[in-house]
């Protein structure tokens, strides 16, 4: 469905989180240690820079000259892991401009449209902060 999606709309680039395989070359698909964060490169679009090497839970790639980065933290993270996670995404991000951060943070907060606020939120809102990031999620969940 999504392979069709993504031909019917002519996208050139796809940030998918919690996926279920890597596509196998010629696909341009630079995803993350763990197989759960990638980023599909559609119609020719080369990839120009791409992590020097590959950490999990997170991947990035420049492509036409933006930033893409992709993110699945899974709920079984503890509190210290999702933090330090977000510090190396942070670290990596940091100068890399402009920029897009898309994924899956299990996160949730009344500021972008959940009933209650976890303690996941307030970290995930500080890192934002610290690339002065704009969140443009505004689903409700």
């Amino acid at each position: 469905m999504l392979c069709d999606t993504i031909s019917k709309l002519r996208i050139d680039v796809a940030i998918l989180c919690e996926q279920y395989k890597n596509l196998a070359p010629p696909n341009t698909w630079p995803a993350d240690a763990d197989g759960q964060a990638a980023i599909w490169v559609q119609g020719g679009t080369p990839v120009q820079e791409r992590p020097a090497r590959v950490h999990p839970y997170f991947t990035w790639a420049r492509i036409g000259g933006i930033f893409f980065a992709s993110v699945y933290a899974p709920p079984r993270l503890s509190g210290i892991k999702f933090s330090v996670l977000l510090a190396n995404i942070t670290e990596e991000a940091r100068g890399k401009r402009p920029l897009v951060i898309a994924g899956d943070f299990n996160a949730w907060s009344t500021e972008w449209g959940c009933r209650a606020t976890r303690p996941r939120a307030p970290i995930l809102l500080d890192s934002l902060t610290l690339l002065n990031a704009v969140l443009l999620n505004t689903g409700v969940v």
